[in-house]
């Protein structure tokens, strides 16, 4: 999939009006040229959130956050960058090329056919669950009845069923004018061996639909009914809108409650889902019967960073958690594993024992190291030498994956003493610890905090936002080096660039390009700045490129010295007398 050209990201733009897309999601009241409303983003009695129709913009006054259309939606739906242009762009009837070239490819053909497909199909299985008296459906029905699964159930997650023929869907499919190649690209047949033709890839069988995040039906898993009809689960193959372990089995309903609670309940099986998701548990989702991989953990992430994890309790399911567990740290996810007896799996548990019991285990689950910790002790004896050490090797390699050494540190102490071995042991082995992740060291005491935004700089970039004119004369004063690091650097830079381009850039060509939360906070904030509050701007700009200039002399004469005391120490006349040279210029010019 190619990048979606520039002047399709403005048309988009172009034809989708801030107001209406936000006034979807909040009520919002006219408030002179502007419009007020709740913030949807956090908590408040009086309206800070502020949407700009002239800019195209919104920002809230209460927690800072802001952006443009695009942005609303990344943080409302929880959607990349590209998935929320072709979301509006869908809305406002752009088409959106998939090689970077002005037409749309056939890829993008393929799929959009190909989910039209799965759409029937879905909705053939549903009307058939639904409806028909064959007995092998009658069976289904009865079968889900006794699992707890009722009608409201069954159309929530829209559950089908598979006749038990040959090609009772693909007859279907035949009858609204789809051809057997596109069927095919969809997995949904099977060609004959040694034959001509196809034949249904799911056959009597109970089917769950999989969707994405916006609800469309990607793939589908299929329950058989009995053993004769092979094996217990079987998945749509991977095709042009499918791909394996990129999806996670219910999230597309409970996204919301995901992002509410901050918390997701991740399980295996399809009824592992279902079911507490009935009884009321709405922050969970389903691997679809593997390990995470890390395109579901990124998509979790979307949504929150605090994960539980609750497999079944046989060994493919606390394999699969242990194979999880590295690349979640890897991700800087926030682990813990809830724990069921052995032979429970979440869909049982929570028939036999109730909600409460569930939720239960689940606020009682063990960290991500005190979970390992414990599985290691089932493989190797803690109680001698060599148990202790493979168990403190494998547990090292996982602690030295997290990104905080502070944490690094805190949990290679707690490992000391769960093993009783002395810290200073652990630590000194740490530091042999091989791989990519590397060694780890102690904490320092005192960590450095990030220098605070300079006013005159952030009135600077006002006057940019207010008049890209300004831009030429600042480039003749300063440059990106000259502001501080952080997103304000960012912002120039992106500014610089532009500029480079057009002297006609506004701030939604700046806002496309910050992928950055805090920086488009930063941009909406001020070009939220009432004119009168900017005063004169020509006073300000020569106000704040005076500023900046003293500042840069400050940071050159600091370095000088520096330099200087070196020198003297190295005893170094000639570059001594350079030096003092320099110092004494600089002193002349910034008088």
């Amino acid at each position: 999939m190619g990048l979606i050209p520039n002047d399709v990201i403005n048309q988009v733009i172009e034809r989708s009006d801030i107001v209406e897309i936000i006034g979807n999601y909040t009520a919002l009241k006219k408030a002179g040229r502007n419009f007020k409303a709740l913030c949807p983003f956090h908590h408040e009695k009086t309206p800070s959130f502020v949407v700009n129709p002239d800019k195209q913009i919104f920002h809230c006054f209460g927690c800072g956050v802001g952006g443009n259309v695009f942005g609303f939606l990344m943080r409302q739906e929880h959607l990349e960058f590209p998935e929320a242009v072709r979301f509006l762009a869908n809305k406002a009837g752009v088409l959106i090329p998939e090689d970077g070239s002005s037409s749309p490819g056939p890829s993008r053909q393929l799929r959009e056919e190909i989910l039209k497909i799965n759409a029937l199909a879905a909705a053939f299985f549903h009307e058939t669950l639904l409806n028909s008296r064959e007995a092998g459906v009658k069976n289904a029905r009865d079968n889900l009845k006794a699992r707890g699964v009722d009608l409201d159930t069954v159309k929530k997650f829209q559950l089908g069923f598979a006749p038990n023929e040959w090609d009772a869907l693909l007859k279907y499919l035949r009858s609204k004018g789809i051809s057997e190649e596109l069927v095919s690209k969809a997995g949904l047949i099977i060609a004959r061996e040694g034959k001509s033709g196809f034949y249904d890839r799911f056959r009597n069988r109970i089917v769950f639909p999989i969707s994405d995040v916006q609800d469309r039906c990607v793939a589908f898993g299929a329950r058989a009914m009995q053993e004769s009809d092979g094996a217990k689960y079987i998945n749509s193959p991977e095709t042009a809108v499918y791909t394996k372990g990129q999806h996670l089995f219910g999230l597309q309903l409970t996204k919301t409650a995901v992002g509410k609670l901050d918390q997701i309940i991740v399980v295996e099986g399809y009824m592992d889902m279902v079911m507490p998701y009935i009884h009321g548990v709405e922050n969970i989702a389903a691997s679809l019967g593997t390990a995470l991989t890390v395109e579901q953990i990124r998509l979790i992430r979307r949504y929150t960073h605090n994960v539980v994890m609750l497999f079944d309790t046989d060994a493919a399911g606390q394999s699969a958690i242990i194979r999880s567990l590295d690349l979640l740290i890897d991700e800087d996810m926030n682990v813990q594993v809830a724990t069921l007896a052995q032979d429970e799996d979440p869909d049982s548990f929570i028939r036999q024992q109730g909600t409460q019991a569930f939720n239960a285990r689940v606020d009682g689950a063990q960290s991500l190291l005190d979970f390992k910790f414990d599985w290691l002790t089932t493989r190797y004896d803690p109680m001698t030498v060599e148990g202790k050490s493979k168990i403190a090797t494998e547990l090292l390699a996982t602690i030295a994956r997290y990104k905080s050494e502070v944490a690094k540190y805190e949990l290679t102490r707690g490992l000391a003493q769960k093993l009783n071995v002395p810290e200073n042991v652990l630590l000194k082995q740490s530091t042999h610890t091989k791989g990519q992740y590397g060694a780890f060291t102690e904490p320092e005491k005192k960590l450095k905090t990030s220098a605070a935004i300079s006013t005159a700089h952030e009135y600077l970039l006002a006057l940019f936002l207010k008049d890209p004119a300004w831009v030429k004369a600042a480039r003749e004063n300063a440059g990106p080096e000259d502001f501080p690091d952080g997103p304000v650097r960012q912002v120039v830079n992106v500014i610089w660039s532009l500029a480079d381009e057009t002297s006609e850039w506004t701030a939604n060509d700046l806002l496309v390009r910050l992928n950055d939360e805090s920086t488009q906070s930063l941009v909406t904030r001020l070009i939220s700045i009432e004119e009168g509050k900017l005063g004169d701007s020509a006073l300000v700009f020569q106000d704040c490129i005076g500023k900046i200039q003293k500042e840069k002399q400050k940071k050159a004469r600091s370095h000088l010295m520096e330099e200087i005391r070196l020198a003297e120490t190295l005893k170094d006349t000639e570059k001594l007398d350079q030096l003092r040279e320099q110092f004494n210029q600089l002193l002349k010019t910034s008088c």
